[in-house]
């Protein structure tokens, strides 16, 4: 998914987010796969950070509880169109320059 963020010209940046570990605080869209617990807590701690952080899901698994208490601006369960991930991920951004 990175190749489609940077093909619309922003820069992908992966996190390790293990226990401890300190999460980038310069990120305008969350891009995460909520079935894995460590993008989860990553994408958990940063939107108490951050309250309006865009977030999507792209998921091999229904939406979850977990997923939607992030409030993502989209939720694709895989396999999906990468034109569909784009439109999400243009979506996200355009909410970044939105009055909160």
């Amino acid at each position: 998914m990175g190749h489609v963020v940077s093909r619309l010209g922003h820069e992908p940046v992966h996190p390790q987010a293990a226990p401890g570990d300190v999460l980038p605080d310069d990120v305008d869209v969350i891009l995460l796969e909520p079935a894995d617990p460590r993008a989860l807590g990553a994408a958990q701690v940063l939107r108490l950070r951050h309250e309006h952080l865009p977030i999507v899901c792209a998921s091999i698994y229904p939406e979850t509880a977990n997923a939607r208490r992030l409030a993502p601006v989209a939720y694709l369960v895989k396999p999906f169109p990468l034109g569909e991930l784009e439109r999400a991920l243009q979506t996200a951004v355009e909410r970044i320059s939105l009055p909160v």
